[in-house]
Formats: C-alpha cells, sequence, structure tokens
C-alpha cells in the first residue's frame, strides 16, 4: 500500500511540474517554421518539408494590423500554391511556379471564412523579400500549435504518450 501512495505522489509532483513550468513557456508565443521560396528551382521550403534546411523559429513575432512593434504569434500559417500572375515589378520567373510560404502571424487572416484551411485564390503582397504582388491558387492553412506548419510528418503527440504512460503505472501497481 505504501508503494501506491509514493507512486501517487510522484504522478501528482509530475502533473504540478507539467502544469506550473510547462504552460507558462507555452503562452510566450508561438513557434512556427519561416521561410519562403526564393528559387523555384532549388526550394527547400517546399513539401515534404525539413526541418534542418529550416529550423523552428521559436517565439515568433509578428506584425498586427494598426498596431506598432512586433507581437507574440497566435498563429503559424502555411500558404502553397500556382503563381498566376505577378503585378507591381514583382520577379516574373516566378510565374506558372509552386511557391511555399511558411510563417507566423498576430491577426487571423482567414477570419472571414471561419475556417483554419481554404483553397483558392490568394493575392499576396508586401513581402519583405518580394516586391509587387502575386495572385496564386493553391492552400492556406492556419493552426495553433508549436511548429504546426511543417510538411506532413507522423509523430507521437505528448498527450498519447502520457495516457500510455499512466495506463501502464496504474496496470503495473494494481
Amino acid at each position: 500500500m505504501l508503494s501506491n501512495i509514493q507512486s501517487w505522489e510522484y504522478l501528482s509532483i509530475f502533473l504540478l511540474y507539467c502544469f506550473v513550468l510547462i504552460k507558462p513557456i507555452s503562452s510566450q508565443g508561438l513557434s512556427c517554421f519561416k521561410c519562403m521560396t526564393t528559387n523555384p528551382s532549388d526550394d527547400g521550403c517546399r513539401d515534404p518539408f525539413s526541418s534542418l534546411i529550416n529550423p523552428v523559429q521559436i517565439n515568433c513575432q509578428a506584425t498586427s494590423v494598426g498596431k506598432n512593434g512586433t507581437f507574440p504569434a497566435r498563429f503559424c500559417v502555411k500558404i502553397s500554391g500556382r503563381v498566376l500572375s505577378i503585378e507591381g515589378g514583382g520577379n516574373i520567373s516566378y510565374l506558372n511556379t509552386i511557391i511555399y510560404y511558411r510563417t507566423c502571424v498576430v491577426d487571423n487572416i482567414m477570419e472571414s471564412t471561419k475556417s483554419l484551411e481554404s483553397s483558392g485564390n490568394f493575392r499576396l503582397k508586401n513581402f519583405p523579400s518580394m516586391i509587387g504582388s502575386i495572385r496564386l491558387q493553391g492552400t492556406m492553412s492556419l493552426c495553433i500549435y508549436d511548429g504546426c506548419n511543417h510538411g506532413e510528418n507522423h509523430y507521437l503527440s505528448l498527450s498519447i504518450i502520457l495516457i500510455c504512460g499512466l495506463f501502464l503505472l496504474f496496470k503495473y501497481y494494481y
């Protein structure tokens, strides 16, 4: 019986640690991947995505509409699609190529759709590394957890690991 009490004490301490120490770290801002297609023939931002080429940016900062300065991001974004037209003196070598753009934003740029993913035609403008604007046909996705704007990777979530650990702990002691 004593070992069961000690097990629950250890479990309680572990859970307290998770809620007290880990939660404040996650509230500082999202960690998002940030990259953009700059060379269509050698694109390190495309899918399948490599986090070795483009490491995740911890506590991603972005500007907010109508405010000065940068703020902790609330969303990670992944935009991919085929460039249909280029306006305002942009680089025409992007025309009819597929580009990828991964970043973080403060404001919900898809508020009008009430969805976190949308497909169709988009106009992108005011990029730091691109003059003018581009119109593309593709997909735009928003997400709200660290590193979620990566490509399609399979991984175990922390919640599954915790549930399995609790199940094994319960099975071992009872």
